[in-house]
């Protein structure tokens, strides 16, 4: 059987894909930054997460966070 390829996933299954919290992504779609705003689209009385504004959220937060570059001990650093 042919695997059906997912266009939006509710709240559990971004979890499960980005291993952050339902409700630290709840609250990104609330955030007051435009650029760090997770989208999101209803359907009915569900609200959904199109999988690839998730991806592009993922990129755009993950991308200035510092922790991401360590040190190598000898004073270059690696990401």
């Amino acid at each position: 059987m042919k695997e059906i390829q997912k266009i939006a996933v509710g709240f559990g299954e971004a979890e499960q894909a980005t291993g952050l919290s339902k409700s630290f992504l709840r609250n990104a779609v609330k955030d007051p930054n435009p650029d760090r705003r997770l989208k999101t689209v209803r359907v009915n009385r569900r609200r959904l997460i199109r999988f690839e504004d998730l991806k592009d959220w993922f990129d755009r937060v993950s991308v200035g966070d510092e922790s991401q570059v360590a040190s190598n001990g000898n004073g270059s650093q690696v990401a």
